[in-house]
């Protein structure tokens, strides 16, 4: 189905068209063999004291293998220190969100130096009942999602070329988390997360063309569970199924549901 039909099918306006056509024009690129350089950089010991003196609490540093190579994880001891680290080390006191005690992790990625630092938070601030688990679970669960999905942001955006603030990385993203902490996935748990979420990844469109938007994240994410349960799948490690999901276009999964 040609793009602007497969929208005309969730409901865009004629005056939203050119920017649905942008939000959900794929980014990706196939991917990039640019060599292997899975050493820490020369700058990370001198990053990791900076963080130890900034948190109040010791945090703990993990080395994880990614499925795009090795990546330090700073797990502060607290959220106080998180937030901390993110106004003095990834802001720097300087254009600060306004709702930072909402997020929850935060990948940086320069030219030479890249980290992950997450938080010990509810995942998307989705409480344990909501989920049907007992709080201590919930945490355990909302840690492991949190970072494979940042993982998955440091695999498109390493090998793939791109990592924005759009449907098409979040669903990726969340999928990897999901996956890696239940061994399966839900279309309505990514769609519980994405709601919350709508507004920082839709927040460039008009309120119609954000609703096009959540009818299209309701569609990819019903595509993606039922894809997550063919053969194709279980062949595919995660960096396979990152790169089918970043190659698919989001408005394939669109079905012929009417005409414009």
């Amino acid at each position: 189905m040609k793009p602007e039909l497969a929208l005309c099918a969730l409901g865009a306006l004629d005056g939203d068209m050119d920017a649905l056509l942008a939000y959900t024009g794929n980014a990706f690129q196939p991917r990039r063999n640019i060599g292997g350089d899975d050493d820490l950089s020369p700058q990370w010991p001198a990053m990791w004291n900076k963080v130890q003196a900034v948190c109040a609490l010791p945090p703990r540093l993990e080395l994880f293998a990614s499925a795009a190579g090795v990546i330090p994880i700073v797990y502060p001891g607290s959220v106080a220190d998180f937030e901390k680290l993110l106004r003095e080390i990834v802001y720097k006191g300087r254009d600060i969100p306004p709702l930072i005690e909402k997020m929850g992790a935060q990948f940086l990625s320069g030219k030479t130096l890249r980290f992950i630092i997450l938080s010990g938070k509810p995942y998307s601030g989705v409480q344990a009942a909501e989920m049907g688990l007992a709080e201590t679970e919930w945490l355990e669960k909302s840690m492991i999602i949190r970072k494979h999905h940042e993982c998955a942001h440091y695999y498109t955006k390493r090998f793939l070329g791109s990592s924005r603030n759009n449907l098409h990385d979040e669903l990726i993203a969340d999928f990897c988390g999901l996956y890696a902490a239940f061994g399966t996935y839900r279309a309505e748990w990514f769609e519980k997360f994405f709601d919350i979420r709508f507004g920082i990844y839709t927040k460039d469109l008009s309120v119609t063309a954000a609703n096009v938007i959540r009818t299209l994240a309701s569609a990819a994410a019903k595509g993606v569970e039922a894809w997550s349960k063919t053969e194709e799948f279980t062949r595919l490690d995660e960096a396979g199924r990152i790169e089918a999901l970043a190659g698919k276009d989001l408005l394939a999964y669109v079905g012929d549901q009417k005409t414009c």
